[in-house]
C-alpha cells in the first residue's frame, strides 16, 4: 500500500461527499467516516511494521521499553484525538472539534509528566 492508494482513496471519498452533501448531509458524513476508517486500515500494516521496530529498540536499551510504551500511547492520544476533531469539523461542529483538540493536548501532557520528572531528576543528580 502506498501513498498514491491513500491519497486516491481521500479525494474521492472527499470528491463524492462534497457530491452528495447538498442532497443528504448525513451520508456525506458517513461517507468521511467511512473512508477516514479505510485509510486507517489501508496503513494500519505500516503501523505495526514500526511499533515492531520500536519495540525492538526498546528492548536493547535499559529500561527503555518504558519510553517507547509511554511513546505510543502519546501518538495514540494524538492520532485518536485528530480523527475526532476532523469528523466533529466535517460536520460543522467546530467547537466540539476544538474541545477533542483541547481533551487531546491536555492527555498528552499528563503521559508526558513521567519524562518530565526523569529529566528533572536527571539534571538535579548532575548538579554539584
Amino acid at each position: 500500500m502506498g501513498i498514491f492508494q491513500v491519497v486516491a482513496t481521500g479525494v474521492l471519498s472527499a470528491v463524492l461527499a462534497i457530491t452528495i452533501k447538498k442532497q443528504s448531509p448525513e451520508i456525506a458524513l458517513i461517507i468521511t467516516i467511512a473512508a477516514s476508517v479505510l485509510i486507517f486500515l489501508m496503513v494500519l500494516p505500516m503501523i505495526a511494521e514500526v511499533v515492531g521496530v520500536l519495540s525492538n529498540v526498546g528492548a536493547m536499551l535499559d529500561g527503555g521499553m518504558r519510553y517507547v510504551a509511554l511513546a505510543f500511547r502519546v501518538i495514540g492520544v494524538a492520532y485518536m484525538s485528530e480523527l475526532g476533531a476532523s469528523v466533529c469539523a466535517d460536520a460543522g461542529e467546530t467547537a466540539i472539534a476544538a474541545k477533542i483538540d483541547l481533551g487531546g493536548r491536555v492527555i498528552i501532557m499528563v503521559l508526558a509528566l513521567p519524562i518530565v520528572v526523569d529529566i528533572v531528576s536527571i539534571v538535579i543528580g548532575l548538579m554539584p
